[in-house]
């Protein structure tokens, strides 16, 4: 079993298939920082500022009309960056009530969510209790000639 700091070094040199993590609530679209209009019904995410990109004209954001897959208690949704957040922290996001009800209650208003950019590969996260986790990456193959051999399929580390 490695230790979880050698196995989070070694996925940070993989960003495009990590996981980010925080809070989940939702709010009523409008006009976005990617310069388009949206309803409550459409699949949509605000991104926070960490995540979104501080270009001059957040119009031409690299993250605009990008997808991401948000993971909830077993649950997945997928969304469309369309907008920033600039009152959410780095890891958190802010979605449609679409894109919320599908993975909980409006009622619950903020839930924890793990979630990550849409693309060939993704990394889950499972929690499996007394402290464990087990990182799983799915899809697509790992070009990083540094990568350890335990970031390929399944790894289990305690916390």
């Amino acid at each position: 079993m490695k230790p979880i700091s050698s196995l989070l070094l070694t996925l940070s040199a993989l960003p495009s298939i990590l996981a980010y993590s925080g809070d989940m609530t939702y709010y009523t679209p409008g006009l976005g920082a990617c310069g388009k209009y949206n309803k409550e019904s459409d699949r949509i995410v605000a991104l926070a500022p960490q995540q979104y990109g501080y270009d001059a004209n957040p119009n031409n954001a690299k993250v605009c009309g990008k997808k991401i897959s948000i993971h909830y208690q077993g649950k997945t949704a997928t969304a469309t960056v369309v907008d920033k957040c600039p009152g959410c922290a780095s890891g958190s996001i802010d979605v449609s009530p679409a894109v919320f009800r599908q993975l909980a209650s409006l009622d619950k208003g903020r839930v924890k969510v793990s979630w990550g950019f849409a693309s060939s590969s993704s990394v889950q996260v499972e929690e499996l209790g007394a402290g464990r986790v087990r990182l799983v990456l799915e899809g697509g193959d790992v070009e990083d000639d540094d990568a350890e051999e335990g970031v390929r399929g399944e790894d289990e580390t305690e916390l």
